[in-house]
Order: structure tokens, then sequence, then C-alpha cells
């Protein structure tokens, strides 16, 4: 099939990808107008069709070369009681004062699951306000920067699919407070679906391309495509977080204290597992290397495994926070030491797409997506640290509409630790039996994001008699 067109870079687009075997693309070519047309023809030319090709000769038509695993065996952990925590606190605080961080929110994700039409991070789960979980982000990371009389950057990575709101959302609500300037939304990239069968490239209507993300991982992918910006500034070290937990402490200053004391490149942090069974990723050793095991990889007899103080051996949870060094990612500027090649990973799933004029579905796995794991960069980190996180004070999910990992289980334990700090600082709280707070409770981070924080605003703090609570 001819396909016309003017521009004669157009014409070596379409021949390109004619040539590759791509040719079903162009299908509808005669019924797309003008303007459908040339959407078609930009998604073209941002996918880079050798890197795709590449892709596919190493997964679908050669099998990957996977070397054996080593035993895997409980990893080294910072635990919650050791005692160089005080002093790397200190550590971290300088380094944030000299204006080495910058923190990346993780947010690509949707509310559809909750019942929220828009970007997670515009669902409102604050108890009292109202207020979403960017607003509560973006006021933690205010109170910080005004606590270290000093800019954080914030890196905002969407995915496609919501960064036009996410832009939206926070012009509307003037950044929170922040300077727009120092809040960069930036989506992550995106590949195009692939045939499982025929290693054609997938659609999603006529004239337009079925692309997915690029997995996690390209939290590192996009910091290597900013890497001068980065440089420019000064920046040395990235703390990265995911916009479904509420709980998450930016930029925490302890956590970046111990990632410089133990001359980490890559730290992560860690909670101890609820039970053996629970479906979460773990921390583990396998040869020099600290590594991510999935739940179903890890063997019945690890998951049950303890210690003798009756713990979890394997009892590490990824939580998806992470602290990095930039020099260890972006290679130097001269270009001798390369920029972290972040691996790729083969995803079987069933989507439903458009070929020969009609859609197909299929109950079987009929596509390939290829993403990225951000936990790769730890069998290529020659020093990595896993640092323990207390469950109850930074970790409360926003993932399931009801029950576990819900708006309502994580506003109880935002409550429940507001309530601490009200007690921990002399104020008389009514609690139920399970230390919640028995009128609705909230605190602005704009006030206080700790404790601490808090003791000093005392008396800005009235106590409403009845009523819910909403201190600001």
């Amino acid at each position: 099939m001819r396909i016309h067109v003017e521009d004669a870079a157009d014409q070596a687009l379409v021949a390109k990808y004619q040539e590759s075997g791509q040719h079903h693309i162009f299908d509808d070519w005669e019924d797309l107008d003008s303007s459908q047309r040339r959407g078609l023809l930009d998604a073209l030319q941002k996918i880079d069709l050798g890197f795709i090709q590449q892709l596919i000769r190493d997964h679908m038509v050669s099998d990957p070369d996977h070397p054996p695993i080593a035993t895997p065996t409980p990893p080294p952990l910072i635990s919650l009681e050791d005692p160089k925590r005080e002093l790397a606190r200190e550590k971290g605080l300088e380094a944030i004062r000299n204006g080495e961080l910058a923190i990346m929110l993780l947010a690509g994700g949707v509310g559809t699951r909750l019942g929220h039409p828009g970007p997670k991070g515009s669902y409102p789960l604050l108890p009292v306000s109202q207020g979403t979980l960017f607003q509560l982000f973006a006021e933690s990371l205010w109170k910080l920067q005004k606590e270290m009389g000093t800019t954080i950057p914030w890196w905002i990575m969407t995915s496609p699919s919501n960064h036009q709101e996410t832009v939206q959302y926070f012009r509307d609500n003037n950044y929170h407070g922040l300077n727009s300037s120092d809040v960069i939304i930036e989506p992550q990239e995106e590949l195009p679906v692939i045939d499982a069968r025929r290693g054609r490239i997938l659609r999603s209507g006529p004239g337009k391309i079925l692309f997915s993300p690029d997995g996690h991982g390209g939290a590192i992918r996009l910091l290597q495509r900013n890497a001068n910006w980065f440089r420019s500034r000064g920046i040395k070290h990235v703390y990265t977080h995911q916009v479904d937990n509420p709980l998450a402490i930016l930029g925490d200053p302890e956590f970046l204290g111990l990632h410089l004391l133990d001359n980490s490149v890559f730290s992560s942090k860690a909670v101890a597992k609820t039970n053996p069974e629970e479906k979460v990723g773990v921390f583990c050793q396998t040869g020099e290397h600290l590594r991510v095991i999935e739940y179903s990889e890890l063997g019945e007899e690890e998951r049950h495994r303890r210690n003798d103080d009756g713990e979890l051996s394997f009892r590490a949870g990824n939580v998806a926070m992470h602290m990095i060094d930039l020099e260890f990612i972006l290679g130097d500027e001269s270009g001798e030491i390369p920029a972290l090649p972040m691996p790729f990973h083969m995803a079987n799933k069933s989507v439903r797409h458009w070929y020969g004029s009609e859609w197909h579905e299929s109950d079987s796995p009929n596509s390939v997506r290829f993403e990225t794991f951000i936990f790769d960069v730890l069998s290529q980190a020659p020093h990595a640290l896993v640092v323990e996180a207390s469950r109850d004070l930074e970790f409360a999910p926003v993932k399931n509409s009801s029950g576990n990992d819900s708006p309502e289980s994580s506003r109880a334990a935002l409550q429940k630790l507001w309530a601490q700090w009200l007690i921990e600082a002399g104020i008389e709280l009514d609690l139920d039996d399970q230390g919640q707070p028995k009128r609705t409770l909230e605190i602005s981070p704009r006030l206080a994001c700790n404790v601490a924080q808090l003791k000093k605003v005392l008396d800005q703090i009235t106590i409403p008699d009845e009523g819910p609570i909403l201190i600001r």
C-alpha cells in the first residue's frame, strides 16, 4: 500500500516503518482525516524504532540470558534502634541546607480503583479539610524548605495518561504555595505495546498507537534525561517516593544521613512484613549484591524462616522509598563514566487492540510490554543500603477502595500518628481502645510535620470543645 505524504521527512518515516514489517500501522490511512494522519505520524516519530526492534530481538526472538541467582540470604539492615541515627540526622540536615537534595514523586497513577476521576495525587484523602495527597506532600515540602532555609526542587513524574490533568491541578491550586519554578512536572517515557506472536506494534484504534509506560524504573531514565539540569544546580542526591503513601517523610534527613555515612549509592527503606504470606517484595542478599525478590519468587521455607528473636528472617518489605546518588546513575559530565544502563523486562498482558478494521480481544496474554524496575539498580550498585522504617509511622498506602490499604485505613493511620504527636506534646486527647482519636483529627504539615515541630507551636493550638479537630 502506497502512503502519500508531502514532507520528505514524513516520507522517510513511513518508509522506515513499512520496511521494518510494520506496514499494518497504515491500514486505515485512507479513512483518516488530515489531523488524524498528522497525529499518527507524530506518534511514530516519538518511537525509537531501532531500540524497539532490539528489545524484540533480545526478549522475543531469542531467549534472554538469565544467569542463575545465588541463594538469597537476609540483607544487612539498619535497624530502628541503631544508635547512629541521631548522628545521621545532623549529617542529612547539613546536606539539605547545602542544597544537595531534590525530591521526586512518582505520580503516574490514576484514581480509578478509588472511584476518583483524576490523578491519584488529586484524591481528597485528608480527614477534615478533604485536602489531597498532592496538597499534603506540597505543604510538607513547603515546611521542610522553611525549616532548612533553602530551596528543594520537586520533580513529579507523571504518566502520559495523567500528565495534563496533573499540570492543570497544580496551576489551579497555585502549586499549594510552592514556587512554580521549583516544581517540575514531567511524564515518564512510554513504549509501544507489541503483538506477542508477530512482533507487530499494536494500535489502540484507527491511526493510534497503543503505548504503555516504561515502569517505575522510568524514574532513573527521567533523571538521566535531565542530567545537566541536576548538575548545573549542584544536586547530588534524589529522594524518591510514591504518590499513594501519605506517611512518606519527604527528604527525610535521617535517611539521607544514613545514606551518606554508609557511602551508599542507592539506599532503600523497608518495613517489617506483617506475616509470612504478605504479598510484598522483600530485600535480600544474593551473592555480592542486594536485590528485591517478589513474593512469588521466595520459597515457602524462606518466607516462614525466623530468627532466634522470633522475627521473620526475610521481613524487609520494599515500600518504594529510595535515596539515590546522582553521580552513580548519571555518570560523569565528560562521558568517560557512562550513565547507568537500565535493563528492560518483558511483561505478557491481555489487551484489546485494533487490527484489520476491527477490535481484537483475548482472555490469554496476547501482547508484550517492555518495562524497567527501579530496584534493578541494586544489582549494579557497588554499595547499597537498606534502612528499616516503622510501618505505623511511615507506611499507610492508598491502593484499594476498601479494607486494607484503603482511604479508610490510611486516614486512620494518619489520625493515630497525629494523636500521638498531640499527646506527646502535652495536649489531652480522648482515644479509643485502638489508639484512635475519638474525634476526627487533622494537623496541617504547614504547621508541623513531626512532634518536635508541633511542640514549638503549642501556643498557636486551640482544641475546640466538640466536633472535628483541624490544626493549621
